[in-house]
């Protein structure tokens, strides 16, 4: 059972929240999930059947090619702009369940999700162009960037900041606690990272077990890989949301930063 902190808590403590919320989330994410991997599963199938109807090759370089054509181009702007919302729908719900609020019905959180997109697009083009004007000017601060905006989705949809503020909210709470957090964050990336491997190698063997053909085996491996995403996508999202709320008890119990910050309310 999901407990809200009351008090901030040393890294186990964010690390062990996280993961409660996302246990006591997950009924309700899954859903989510689940259309938002089906969605990444039919964009690789397309890019897959895009490159073998123009008879375009399965190495690195080919696919490289398939992936700078103006069709597959213009489908993978369209997945990502809406993954982003589906998204920000996991992280409404996981934020309701950790404000100790009923869980968002399936409808509500895609309607939150859908309708602060437009800003979220803003707030994602802005923090990745910091990231990659830091990384290529002097590597150093695109690193220290991709750290210190990682809370912006947070901001944004679990406190319904604007696409700046989201950033300006971020970048606040996560001062002074840069290492601290990004040392808690990579927990949950290491965890999504081993189950999207076993998730393709569970996928292959089924596609080799089958004696399915090339193009075959990868469409069973991108279904795999989607079913896998059901499980491992509201990690992410339950660990971001435990770090913000950690860091923002941090922020209230120093008095005036969080006034400074602008933090939204809750």
């Amino acid at each position: 059972m999901y407990r809200r902190p009351t008090e901030p808590l040393p890294n186990r403590g964010v690390i062990e929240s996280g993961f409660e919320l996302y246990r006591e989330s997950f009924r309700s994410c899954a859903p989510i999930a689940l259309v938002s991997s089906l969605l990444s599963a039919a964009f690789g199938m397309f890019v897959l059947d895009y490159a073998h109807r123009t008879g375009t090759g399965a190495t690195a370089l080919e696919m490289l090619e398939v992936y700078s054509e103006p069709p597959v181009m213009a489908a993978g702007l369209l997945q990502s702009v809406l993954s982003l919302a589906f998204y920000g729908a996991l992280i409404a719900t996981q934020n309701a369940i950790a404000r100790g609020a009923a869980p968002l019905p399936f409808r509500q959180a895609l309607g939150i999700g859908f309708t602060r997109l437009g800003r979220a697009v803003i707030a994602a083009i802005l923090s990745t162009s910091l990231i990659l004007i830091g990384l290529i000017l002097a590597i150093v601060p695109g690193i220290y960037y991709l750290g210190a905006l990682c809370l912006w989705p947070v901001a944004l949809y679990a406190d319904n900041a604007g696409a700046v503020q989201s950033l300006h909210v971020s970048r606040i709470l996560i001062r002074g606690h840069w290492w601290r957090s990004s040392s808690i964050l990579s927990v949950a990336g290491i965890i999504v990272f081993a189950f999207s491997i076993v998730a393709g190698l569970v996928g292959g063997l089924f596609a080799t077990l089958g004696r399915t053909d090339s193009a075959a085996a990868q469409n069973v491996i991108e279904l795999a890989t989607a079913l896998a995403d059901v499980a491992v996508l509201p990690m992410v999202p339950a660990a971001l949301v435990a770090v913000y709320q950690d860091l923002k008890l941090r922020a209230a119990g120093s008095g005036p930063t969080a006034k400074v910050a602008g933090l939204p309310g809750g």
